[in-house]
């Protein structure tokens, strides 16, 4: 994880030089705005994060919004931006649907989605499920999950969401000493709802998304200690504690 933040720091402080240096020695003929210039190195941030994680919507939706500020200058200004951003949309599906197995094996929680998702994920209807299991495994494409955890030994959850919503209940959970929850949502929700007296600490890696946290957390000297980590992708990410 170091390796790769450095790599993405060391990126956008080169590149965010290389923007200064042109704009300021006028090698490009059209004139940019300083906001146009700021939001330029804001989305390369993005891109070149998305990059580094294999995040495929956040890569794919901040060369839209870098081809909508600069349409004038590229030459496609007859493209809305609704066009480029409903494009943007569908070849993300596209290839987030391609390149899924790829990604699997540069973010090891994601390889229990790869094969539940092709054998045993049902497509029919709601899913509404309780689990007795100190591993639970969550997988949402384009539709809706509720998962109502039940175990006397929690270990660890792996909530995957691509354009659909997932709900998952921890109320009715004990951790003996410590657990782990990888999330990765693009395009859709997570909700997660977890015991007041958790000790939650939290690594995720946030691409244009929305994390947020509701309740208040009653922490103890019995508070068994939960990491929350992961990729939130153009999602949402919420944590309520109940």
């Amino acid at each position: 994880m170091r390796n790769r933040n450095g790599i993405f720091w060391g990126l956008f402080l080169l590149l965010s030089a290389g923007i200064l240096i042109v704009s300021q020695l006028h090698l490009i003929t059209y004139q940019f705005s300083f906001w146009t210039i700021v939001a330029t190195i804001f989305l390369v941030a993005v891109l070149i994060k998305s990059l580094v994680y294999f995040a495929v919507s956040g890569t794919v939706f901040s060369l839209a919004f870098l081809g909508i500020l600069y349409a004038k200058p590229l030459g496609i200004t007859a493209l809305v931006p609704w066009t480029i951003l409903g494009a943007a949309l569908l070849i993300s599906i596209g290839l987030s649907m391609i390149f899924r197995p790829l990604l699997a094996k540069h973010r090891p929680w994601m390889r229990k989605y790869y094969h539940y998702d092709w054998h045993k994920a049902d497509y029919n209807g709601p899913d509404v499920k309780t689990v007795d299991d100190p591993d639970v495994v969550v997988s949402v494409k384009m539709g809706n999950s509720i998962r109502y955890v039940e175990s006397d030994d929690f270990k660890n959850a792996d909530v995957s969401v691509n354009m659909g919503e997932a709900k998952v209940y921890f109320e009715n959970v004990v951790v003996q000493d410590t657990a782990n929850i990888h999330v990765d949502v693009s395009l859709g929700n997570i909700e997660l709802f977890l015991p007041q007296n958790w000790n939650i600490v939290k690594g995720i890696n946030n691409h244009m998304g929305n994390i947020s946290e509701v309740g208040v957390r009653r922490l103890d000297d019995n508070s068994p200690t939960v990491t929350i980590s992961g990729l939130v992708s153009l999602g949402n990410l919420k944590i309520t504690y109940i």
